[in-house]
């Protein structure tokens, strides 16, 4: 029987020697008490639990396939960088094994990552040296305008799996003129339309101001339209840009309007004397910039000789004397000529005396007499005062003349005073006085006004009953009776 059981396993371990041999060449090694077979036809053997050549003894667990396959771990993000900044995108992967991981911008390939096993192997297809990678992620740096977009994180698997990101690039605002025309002209009457050009992420929104002026349109977008423009319109209009990131950003225009000249005088008449010197001076408003000619009156040009012609850069041309002469006085003309016009404006060189200036109080001190002072400015000396006055506070209306002697002075300044008497006490007069020399009288440019002293006018309280007591003024008396006159007048009238 021994010997029976020992046929039947011997034959036994021979027909799984030859099953073997059947199915290509074999070798076996040993790892710690472990078998490892391969075999140019191994791959067609089907190790499932139902076809094992060892029968219903052998046992092993199968694999699900998604299991093997890696995972992106990361989740999808919008990103929004400062311009300048670097930033990272993520996308964090399991078990990726030697599967290859992609980058890349719309359609644009970035790099692609396969690990082998000697290490990973990256294959650079993007020239943008501020691209890189940490690990499977991607990062920029000093992130750019161009960088905006949606980065995609692709494994090739079957299908692929992917992850995307969203990456906005925040640029601060920055505003130009359009064809970097930074001065505009046009012609009085025409229109013209200022326009900027504003640039940044988000896109900035734009208004406009003027230097030291109000708009004349309205102050919101990329564009500033005048119509029928005026030489006030002149100015410096400034186009600001702002868009919330970082500061805003602003450009200046400078809208010039070609009109005709616009003259005129600073002082219309210039006081002075023989031997004195003396500035006659005009100020121009003209564009183009205009030619500017002195004359006499009767278009006779000025000596060139004798004058100095000056302008500054606030458009003021002058005419400077150094030692007027007699004949030097009279008038002048400024005039200015364009391609748009001309115009001018006539200046006179006076060697006559300056309105009097009167320094004594209005309130008088005295009752019926009053000290009136004044000065007045003359190259030359004061031949004689006419004094004229009347009583503001009486029935009549007219004025009374006299005139005073004049004054030598050492200086082109002359004091004088006059006194007053027999005048009504509580009293208001009106004043004028003009100065003579031997040029001419001066303007009667003030009237002067004083109050002679009345103690009458104080407020006086009766002992017994309390009340208050006023006496009028004789100013008042007569607006009193005024008053009545009119009343009866009016009376009458609807009788």
């Amino acid at each position: 029987m021994f010997r029976t059981t020992l046929i039947i396993f011997c034959c036994y371990a021979s027909a799984s020697a030859n099953m073997l041999t059947d199915y290509g060449e074999s070798s076996v090694t040993s790892d710690s008490g472990s078998q490892h077979v391969s075999g140019s036809h191994l791959s067609d053997v089907s190790l499932s639990h139902s076809g094992s050549p060892w029968g219903d003894d052998y046992y092993h667990d199968t694999l699900d396939p998604e299991e093997t396959l890696p995972t992106i771990t990361s989740t999808s993000q919008t990103l929004a960088v400062m311009v300048g900044d670097p930033v990272l995108l993520p996308c964090d992967v399991h078990n990726l094994g030697t599967i290859s991981l992609s980058w890349r911008r719309g359609v644009e390939t970035l790099w692609v990552l396969k690990k082998q096993p000697e290490g990973p192997l990256l294959q650079a297809v993007s020239q943008d040296h501020r691209l890189g990678r940490n690990g499977t992620s991607l990062t920029l740096s000093q992130v750019q305008p161009d960088h905006q977009g949606i980065y995609t994180c692709e494994i090739a698997t079957q299908p692929p799996r992917t992850l995307s990101h969203t990456l906005t690039v925040k640029v601060p605002p920055s505003v130009y003129p359009i064809n970097n025309r930074s001065t505009v002209t046009v012609k009085m009457g025409g229109a013209i339309t200022l326009s900027c050009q504003a640039s940044g992420n988000p896109t900035p929104k734009v208004t406009w101001s003027r230097k030291g002026g109000n708009l004349p349109g309205p102050a919101h977008g990329a564009s500033l339209t005048l119509d029928e423009v005026v030489p006030e319109d002149n100015g410096m209009y400034m186009c600001m840009a702002n868009n919330g990131v970082g500061k805003p950003a602003t450009a200046t225009v400078t809208l010039s309007v070609m009109h005709p000249p616009k003259v005129w005088a600073e002082n219309e008449e210039v006081f002075s004397g023989v031997t004195y010197d003396a500035t006659l001076a005009c100020y121009v408003d003209a564009e183009p910039p205009p030619q500017v000619k002195w004359y006499r009156v009767g278009d006779i040009p000025v000596d060139p000789l004798r004058l100095i012609r000056t302008v500054n850069p606030k458009m003021r041309y002058s005419l400077q004397f150094d030692h007027v002469n007699l004949d030097d006085f009279g008038d002048y003309t400024c005039n200015a000529t364009n391609m748009m016009g001309n115009s001018s404006t006539v200046i006179r060189l006076s060697g006559r005396p300056k309105p009097v200036r009167f320094t004594s109080s209005n309130q008088g001190k005295m009752e019926t007499n009053y000290t009136l002072v004044w000065q007045v400015e003359s190259y030359a000396p004061i031949l004689s005062y006419n004094v004229a006055y009347r009583n503001e506070s009486g029935m009549e209306e007219q004025w009374v003349n006299f005139t005073v002697p004049g004054t030598t002075s050492s200086s082109i300044y002359h004091s004088m005073s006059h006194t007053f008497n027999q005048l009504e006490p509580g009293a208001s007069y009106s004043v004028q006085v003009t100065a003579k020399n031997e040029f001419g009288e001066c303007d009667n440019n003030e009237t002067f006004t004083f109050t002679t002293f009345d103690p009458k006018t104080m407020a006086v309280q009766d002992d017994s009953s309390g009340a208050f007591t006023f006496t009028l003024t004789p100013a008042e008396k007569r607006a009193q009776m005024v008053a009545f006159v009119t009343a009866i007048s009016l009376s009458c009238f609807f009788l």
